[in-house]
């Protein structure tokens, strides 16, 4: 029911108050002559001479749909007679106009009464649309055909209001269908154009079918390659799914030498059109919008193309009219850091990260704050949690070639957290420890006191441990900081520990047992102190174990 209102509505549309005797006596001649079956027997034998004329039977068809009502009621019911004779004959209108509704028990009846019956809705849904699809399929026919203005015809219909939006759309269905078949670079033309002014601009198929278009003789294609690739370029700049490369898209450029390159841009210079939107697709490759855009816009000020009206629209779009503008100021060879900025900054607020990243990348360099901005970024975009942390780390080691942050080395060291990035981990934690990192410092005392990450090593606990504890000027003055500074107060008991005396390690071993940091080595040491025969030493292990067995148990 809905269906049928909206073709009521729209068809009511194409009503005027008369016929139009002109394309009513146009129609009926045309039939009288049999100039249709005519040309298509010439097809047949491979004759396309007359292609034009097909077209304009086809919209002879359309005007008189557009052109009549319920004034002459003889040249209505002959037109009736003819919409009912093609039966089955329709590609867009389908079989409701015949099973839904007694056609022929209506005709009679309307005869009877004459006009009496007959009314606008009659007309808009029983007559109106089988005029409209039988002028559409002899177009479509032209263009199978190669007759390029047909193309540009059903073009120039689709924007006007002569038929229903619906209808021209139905069409190109058709004709995509007919291409899946046996692939026609006319139909193939009028597709790619259709992929470009749908609500969902879609570039890569347009440059798709253009391909199979490339042998026609229309000025016009190469302005709309042109206008796909820019399209395609920014299509692909948005992407929320995959970083863009650069060098994939150069890779896409035909090697060409500095001299030819030379020459066709003096040739553009001087106006040649073909010069302009080659160096247009060039620049595109290159990933110079600015350049792609500057030479698309000259050849569309020196001829009009359907594809200069599409950009134009798509310029005026509210969402895109500021990003336009931008792209057109974005020089890659002479960066304004205040157009890469905002770039990024519109990219981010349309949540386009991985656009944002690579127009902020630009400049990072020249403001390294920004290698933290795009890594904070990172996680908002739809790339797998691998290459997320893959790109995060290589933007934080960027950012530490500038500034040498501590809390950036740190983190960098707990991005390797495998065992085959044990030598960066490390790497990294002795880079923020030495930056000045007091966690770092920590964090290595305790992995080389347990023995985590790396081979158990004493000797390095302590050293990192007595970093934590006195590069500051200050010193810390509580906990195990203590018992080393004690230590370190003390080089004759220290110069007896390095000895391997007994009582040395006895007195350090008690010391440090105390504190949990410093708790391995003390038993360490107190176990050695007992190897060599200190009782005290011994009794302090003894007494040491059933103190830990007793909390243990409480716990």
């Amino acid at each position: 029911m809905f269906r049928k209102l909206f073709l009521f509505i729209f068809l009511c549309s194409l009503s005027t108050a008369v016929f139009s005797l002109d394309h009513y006596k146009m129609v009926f001649d045309d039939i009288k002559e049999g100039k249709e079956a005519k040309i298509l027997k010439e097809l047949n034998e491979g004759n396309t001479t007359n292609l034009s004329t097909l077209s304009q039977l086809g919209m002879n068809y359309i005007e008189l749909a557009h052109n009549f009502s319920l004034k002459n009621c003889k040249k209505l019911y002959k037109i009736n007679e003819l919409v009912s004779s093609w039966k089955d004959n329709f590609i867009l209108t389908e079989d409701i106009y015949y099973n839904e509704y007694d056609e022929e028990k209506e005709y009679n009846d309307s005869l009877s009464y004459r006009c009496k019956k007959v009314d606008y809705a009659d007309i808009n849904y029983f007559i109106k649309p089988k005029l409209v699809d039988k002028g559409l399929s002899l177009i479509r026919i032209a263009i199978l055909n190669g007759d390029l203005n047909a193309v540009r015809l059903l073009i120039d219909l689709k924007d006007s209001d002569k038929i229903p939006y619906g209808y021209v759309i139905n069409l190109i269905e058709c004709l995509k269908t007919d291409n899946e078949i046996n692939v026609n670079q006319y139909a193939s033309f009028l597709i790619g154009q259709e992929y470009l002014t749908s609500p969902q601009i879609d570039p890569t198929s347009a440059l798709q079918q253009f391909a199979n278009a490339k042998d026609i003789d229309d000025p016009s294609l190469s302005y709309f390659i042109a206008y796909a690739k820019i399209e395609k370029l920014i299509e692909d700049l948005l992407d929320n799914k995959y970083s863009f490369s650069d060098e994939d898209y150069k890779h896409e450029n035909k090697i060409i030498d500095k001299d030819t390159l030379e020459n066709i841009q003096e040739k553009a210079s001087r106006g040649n059109i073909k010069s302009l939107l080659y160096l247009s697709k060039y620049y595109v490759n290159e990933v110079k919008l600015n350049k792609a855009l500057m030479y698309f816009n000259q050849a569309c000020s020196l001829a009009s193309s359907r594809a200069c009206e599409m950009y134009q629209l798509q310029f005026k779009l509210s969402s895109n009219r500021e990003l336009y503008t931008l792209l057109e100021k974005f020089d890659k060879d002479t960066l304004d850091p205040e157009i890469a900025i905002a770039i990024a900054k519109w990219c981010e607020s349309h949540h386009k990260y991985l656009a944002a990243i690579y127009f902020y990348s630009h400049i990072a360099d020249n403001n390294p704050q920004l290698f933290l901005h795009i890594a904070d970024l990172y996680p908002k975009t739809e790339l797998f949690t691998s290459e997320k942390d893959a790109e995060i780390l290589k933007n934080y080691i960027k950012y530490v070639n500038y500034v040498k942050s501590p809390k950036i080395m740190e983190k960098i060291a707990f991005k390797y957290d495998d065992d085959s990035n044990l030598d960066q981990k490390i790497y990294w934690l002795e880079a923020a420890a030495n930056a000045g990192s007091f966690s770092s410092k920590q964090t290595l005392s305790e992995m080389y006191m347990k023995g985590d990450y790396v081979t158990q090593n004493y000797d390095k606990a302590i050293y990192w441990h007595q970093r934590y504890c006195f590069d500051e000027q200050d010193g810390y003055t509580w906990g195990s900081c203590i018992a080393l500074n004690k230590l370190k107060q003390d080089p004759q008991l220290q110069r007896a520990l390095d000895n391997g005396d007994m009582e040395a390690q006895y007195k350090v071993g008690s010391m440090f047992i105390e504190h949990t940091t410093l708790y391995e080595i003390g038993v360490d040491l107190l176990e050695k102190a007992a190897k060599q025969g200190h009782s005290s030493a011994e009794l302090r292990l003894i007494l040491n174990r059933s103190k830990r067995s007793d909390l243990n148990f409480s716990q």
